[in-house]
């Protein structure tokens, strides 16, 4: 589906079949012979199809691709669409010297099971998790980009927003007041901040990233997922209420040392379940991530300690 936003700017809604996210929406940034894909979707058939047929529909043929951040759904198509791919300097050096490495994988996987998460059920995540399904398949060239990215008379200022991703990049235009706001804001359901290696606190670096961007001036949020909306601000207020919300619930849970497994039934997530038994192992691994970035976060603050013992790491509060 091609949606025309304003002039010279286009939709595309680009179907994430199995995903609760439900599709990713890609943007075609057009003025005059240039053109600009922000995001892409899975490397799936459907995924392809979609932007192929917009393309066509718009009768783009030369264009380069720009993509806001590493995850698979929003690069997955890169090498197919493109033989360079444009991205924020910081991510653009990740993807290139550690996301195409095995061994990345299967330390994560390691480092989760210290975490508490079973070793069988983590095992499942190398077959079933979309980052390695639907991720970049062929040789693709990765460009960092510079401050500001133009297509044609757009001056899309370059934005690094760490903590969705390490180096994740939204794209702003001053003069139009709109924001291109990747995966870093959304608002119907909150980005995902989970524990990356490449960063001493992902929580802390996302929140961070949320001030540096709440008082641009913007008239028209562009995310990477559902719809778009206007005040920028108020919802960057809302996701911080979140995750002191969820901070909280992190926190009450260390009754006794915990590890981030057992702490992760504890939070309230934006899922349908009656116990934590009946969560699918790809919606827990996503949620123990995520506790375990707001395990660190309080880590960091000093509001509870960590120990490894037999092989688990166990956080607990500090009096």
């Amino acid at each position: 589906m091609v949606e025309r936003i304003a002039d010279g700017i286009y939709r595309i809604e680009v179907p994430l079949k199995g995903s609760p996210l439900r599709y990713t929406n890609s943007y075609l940034v057009m003025d005059g012979d240039e053109a600009l894909l922000i995001d892409t979707g899975f490397n799936r058939e459907s995924c392809y199809r979609s932007i192929k047929g917009a393309l066509e529909e718009l009768n783009v043929r030369n264009f380069r691709v720009f993509c806001t951040h590493m995850h698979a759904d929003h690069m997955g198509l890169a090498a197919k669409l493109a033989d360079e791919v444009l991205m924020g300097e910081t991510e653009a050096k990740i993807v290139r010297e550690t996301m195409v490495e095995e061994d990345y994988w299967r330390d994560l996987l390691k480092f989760y099971i210290k975490n508490g998460f079973p070793a069988k059920e983590a095992e499942k995540i190398l077959s079933l998790h979309p980052g390695r399904n639907f991720w970049v398949k062929d040789d693709v060239e990765f460009v960092a980009v510079g401050e500001v990215v133009r297509v044609g008379s757009f001056r899309l200022k370059a934005i690094e927003t760490p903590g969705h991703s390490p180096g994740h990049t939204c794209l702003y235009d001053e003069s139009r007041k709109i924001f291109f706001s990747g995966d870093h804001v959304l608002i119907d359901i909150t980005p995902n901040i989970t524990w990356w290696p490449f960063l001493e606190d992902s929580l802390s670096s996302y929140l961070q990233s949320l001030e540096k961007v709440e008082n641009l001036d913007v008239k028209l949020v562009l995310p990477g997922h559902r719809r778009r909306w206007n005040d920028l601000k108020t919802r960057v207020e809302e996701i911080k209420k979140h995750h002191s919300k969820r901070l909280r619930e992190a926190l009450s849970a260390l009754n006794t040392p915990k590890t981030a497994w057992e702490v992760a039934p504890s939070i309230t997530w934006d899922l349908v379940y009656t116990k934590w038994a009946d969560v699918h192992v790809v919606q827990k691994w996503f949620a123990v991530g995520e506790t375990i970035a707001h395990l660190e976060h309080l880590y960091h603050k000093g509001l509870v300690g960590k120990k490894e013992e037999n092989g688990e790491i166990r956080y607990f509060r500090v009096s």
